[in-house]
C-alpha cells in the first residue's frame, strides 16, 4: 500500500448560537485550521498510532483486534452502533482515566474493526495525525480528527476508487466520520463531520443539513480566549432565562434565526460587490453578538476582544456557546497586515491565543505520496507545508 496523507478542517459557527436548540437556523463554516494524517504500511502486523497533540503513542497486534462481520449496507455503515465491540475496545485500549486519548483510540480501532478487508488484515500499518485546531475550543477537532480517520481507513480499504464520483465519496467518508463522532460523544448531530466532509458552508435546523454552495470564502482572526467553556452551563443558562421571560427571550431567538437566515440570503445577492458583501456581513456579526449578550452568554474575556478589534475598526462576535471559549473577527479585503498583526499583538498582550484563518475552504482530502514519509519529518514540518503540497485530491 504506498503511504498517502489525509487532511480535513475544523469548523466554526458564524451565526445562530442558541437559537439553534429552539429549532432555529443556524449557519457553520470550515475553518483553514485543519488535522492532517499520514498513514503508511509497517513491516511488522500491527497498527500504531501517533497523536501528539492528545498525548497518544500506541501500538495493537492486528491478530488482537475484532474484526466485524459483513452487513447488508457494507462499506457503508450498519444502521446501528455496536455495544459489545465498544466494550471490547475499552479492555484493548485500556486508557479510561485519559479520555481524549483513549476515545481517538477507540474511534480508529471501531472503524478499522468494519472496514478491514482481507488484504489490510494481512499486514500493519502507522497512523499518524498532527491538527491545528485546539482541542475542546468548540472548533470541531474531534469532528476533524473523524473525518482524517474514516477517509484514512476507506482509502487503506479500497473504498475510494478514483472511478467512484465525489458525491458518493463524500457520502461515505462522512456516515463513517459520524460513527468515530458517535464514538467520541455518544449522540452528536453529525454537523461538524459534515462541515469538514464537505468544506464549505452549511446551514442547520433541527437536524436538516443545507450547503451553502455560493458561500465566499472569508478572512477571519480566531481567537481562544483559554477561558474554559462549559456548553451544557451556557444551554442551561438561557433555558432559565427563556423560562423567566419567554416574551423576552422568544423574539431575540427569532431574531437570531432571522440573522442565520439573512447570511444564506447574502451569498446569493450577485448584484452585492464584495465590499458591500463584506460590510452587511460585518453588520450581523454585531447584531448577532449583542443578541447573544441579551441571552446572557457573554464573558468579560470576549467583550475585551470586541473592544480591542473594535478600536482598530473591525467587528467581532463569540462563537459557540459563549461564556469563554472563542471569538471571531471579520477581516475585510481592505484591512492591512499591519492592522491585523496590531490586533493579534493587544490579544497576545491579553493572554489570548489567536489564528489568523479563513472559513469556507475545502473538506476531506487525500494526498498520495510517492514514497514512504519519515514519521520525524511529518511531526516536526511545518503543518502548514504539508497542506499546502500540490495533488491534494479534495472531493469537492
Amino acid at each position: 500500500m504506498p503511504a498517502f496523507l489525509t487532511s480535513s478542517p475544523g469548523k466554526v459557527i458564524l451565526f445562530g448560537e442558541h437559537a439553534v436548540v429552539y429549532g432555529k437556523v443556524a449557519t457553520a463554516g470550515s475553518l483553514g485550521l485543519r488535522s492532517t494524517a499520514l498513514i503508511q504500511t509497517r513491516t511488522d502486523m500491527t497498527i500504531s498510532a501517533t497523536l501528539p497533540d492528545v498525548q497518544l503513542d500506541r501500538a495493537w497486534s492486528v491478530a488482537d483486534l475484532p474484526v466485524q462481520e459483513r452487513w447488508t449496507e457494507y462499506p457503508f455503515p450498519p444502521p446501528t452502533m455496536n455495544a459489545d465491540l465498544l466494550d471490547q475496545l475499552e479492555q484493548i485500549v485500556n486508557l479510561r482515566k485519559q479520555t481524549n486519548r483513549s476515545q481517538a483510540a477507540i474511534a480508529l480501532l471501531y472503524l478499522h474493526a468494519h472496514l478491514a478487508t482481507k488484504a489490510v488484515l494481512e499486514q500493519g500499518f502507522d497512523f499518524s495525525v498532527r491538527s491545528s485546531l485546539p482541542v475542546g475550543a468548540g472548533l470541531g477537532s474531534s469532528a476533524s480528527y473523524s473525518v482524517c480517520v474514516a477517509t484514512a481507513l476507506l482509502q487503506i480499504n479500497g473504498f475510494l476508487t478514483p472511478e467512484m464520483d465525489n458525491a458518493t465519496k463524500r457520502d461515505l467518508v462522512n456516515q463513517w466520520a459520524f460513527q468515530a463522532e458517535k464514538v467520541i460523544h455518544g449522540n452528536p448531530s453529525g454537523i461538524d463531520n459534515t462541515v469538514s466532509t464537505f468544506g464549505g458552508a452549511v446551514a442547520f435546523k433541527k437536524g436538516q443539513i443545507e450547503p451553502l454552495p455560493e458561500f465566499q470564502s472569508l478572512r477571519f482572526l480566531l481567537t481562544n480566549t483559554r477561558v474554559p467553556r462549559e456548553t451544557q452551563v451556557q444551554v442551561a443558562n438561557v433555558r432559565k432565562r427563556r423560562d423567566r421571560f419567554p416574551n423576552i427571550i422568544d423574539p431575540v431567538l427569532d431574531s437570531i434565526d432571522s440573522i442565520s437566515v439573512s447570511c444564506k440570503e447574502l451569498f446569493s445577492h450577485h448584484n452585492l460587490t464584495r465590499a458591500e458583501l463584506l460590510a452587511q456581513f460585518g453588520d450581523l456579526i454585531d447584531i448577532n453578538h449583542g443578541l447573544l449578550i441579551g441571552l446572557g452568554v457573554s464573558h468579560p474575556a470576549l467583550e475585551k476582544v470586541r473592544e480591542i478589534s473594535s478600536k482598530l475598526g473591525l467587528k467581532s462576535k463569540l462563537t459557540g456557546a459563549g461564556g469563554g471559549g472563542c471569538a471571531l473577527t471579520l477581516i475585510r479585503d481592505d484591512v492591512t497586515a499591519e492592522v491585523v498583526e496590531a490586533i493579534k499583538v493587544l490579544l497576545g498582550a491579553e493572554g489570548f491565543q489567536c489564528f489568523e484563518t479563513s472559513v469556507g475552504g475545502p473538506g476531506a482530502g487525500v494526498l498520495p505520496l510517492k514514497q514512504n514519509m519519515p514519521m520525524a519529518y511529518f511531526l516536526d514540518t511545518d503543518k502548514e507545508a504539508l497542506d499546502a503540497r500540490a495533488g491534494w485530491q479534495y472531493f469537492a
